[in-house]
């Protein structure tokens, strides 16, 4: 009688610590699809301040604050919803927040993707989307996301990796070709126009517009080419290239324009600060700028083809004098 007692004992012990891992596998992949088409979010919780201070900093998030004539203080909680993603280690988890109400569009909506270990937040991702999905499989420690966007009855599903600091679109790479291919307009004045899209590296934009200077500028033709970069923080870069023929010789015309947040000595209270710089320059010169040279002083011959990813351009006054890099 004693040993049936013990085996029936042992199975109970069995049943129960099955029972106490599929409830921490569940608990450690809840439902993780985040759909713009609803009000609610999976694994909901409260908007942690750290997440707040984040939202804020957002271009278009602090845009409608300014316009509402708002503090970050008063950010309203109407305009997101959080929610949770247990990654089944203590104090790692990550957090979603999608924008609401004023905030949505047709068929999108805001998303933040944050690491959320505790008290504190890092902004991971932002992106407007249709919704977003985390994957079983994983890079770097975090899961890779799918991510689909909708527009005039199309739908189309990008997949982000975390790279280590931030998620990236995975085939992000610096393409020429089809840069100029999608974003040139050839003709008597060239142009072209990169803008920096979530997920996108900047690097990546910058490879891409500084081969297209330097061919425009080996054919001594005008141009001119405009970038927009973000940061997570919040800024925002312009930069403007502008290549014409003033008495005789080419000069290149380059404006910086920055949006940065201030958030000032003021607790809860912030800015936006607007920065121009506008510089000149005469010539242009590729050095290489790999790992192994990290002075930039060795000069690529101007007959020689490399890819943009192994130089940087960098604009010289007329004194020789180096006064920006691309």
């Amino acid at each position: 009688m004693r040993s049936l007692v013990c085996v029936a004992f042992v199975v109970f012990l069995g049943a129960t610590s099955l029972a106490d891992l599929r409830a921490n596998a569940q608990q450690a992949n809840p439902p993780a699809v985040f759909s713009s088409e609803e009000d609610s979010v999976p694994g909901a919780v409260a908007l942690p301040e750290c997440a707040r201070t984040w939202l804020a900093r957002d271009a278009q998030v602090s845009l409608r604050l300014d316009r509402l004539h708002l503090s970050l203080a008063q950010l309203p909680d109407a305009w997101f919803v959080a929610g949770a993603v247990n990654l089944g280690k203590p104090n790692k988890k990550l957090l979603v927040v999608m924008g609401t109400g004023e905030l949505r569009g047709a068929n999108t909506s805001p998303f933040w993707i944050l690491r959320w270990p505790g008290r504190s937040c890092d902004l991971l991702l932002a992106t407007a989307a249709h919704h977003l999905e985390f994957l079983d499989t994983e890079t770097r420690g975090l899961p890779d996301v799918q991510i689909g966007f909708a527009s005039t009855g199309n739908t189309s599903e990008h997949q982000y990796k975390f790279d280590g600091r931030a998620y990236m679109e995975a085939d992000d790479a610096c393409r020429p070709e089809k840069a100029e291919r999608s974003n040139a307009i050839e003709g008597k004045n060239p142009q072209m126009v990169l803008f920096q899209r979530p997920g996108h590296s900047t690097e990546n934009l910058l490879c891409e517009g500084r081969d297209w200077v330097w061919q425009k500028w080996v054919q001594k033709k005008p141009f001119t080419l405009k970038i927009k970069l973000f940061s997570k923080e919040g800024e925002q870069t312009s930069l403007s290239y502008s290549d014409i023929m003033t008495d005789g010789r080419w000069q290149i015309d380059i404006l910086v324009h920055k949006e940065v947040m201030d958030e000032g000595t003021h607790p809860g209270a912030s800015h936006r600060v607007v920065k121009d710089e506008l510089i000149f320059a005469v010539a242009v010169q590729r050095r290489f700028a790999r790992k192994g040279d990290p002075d930039r002083t060795r000069i690529v011959p101007e007959g020689e083809s490399v890819p943009p990813d192994t130089y940087e351009l960098h604009f010289l006054d007329e004194a020789g004098k180096e006064v920006a890099t691309l």
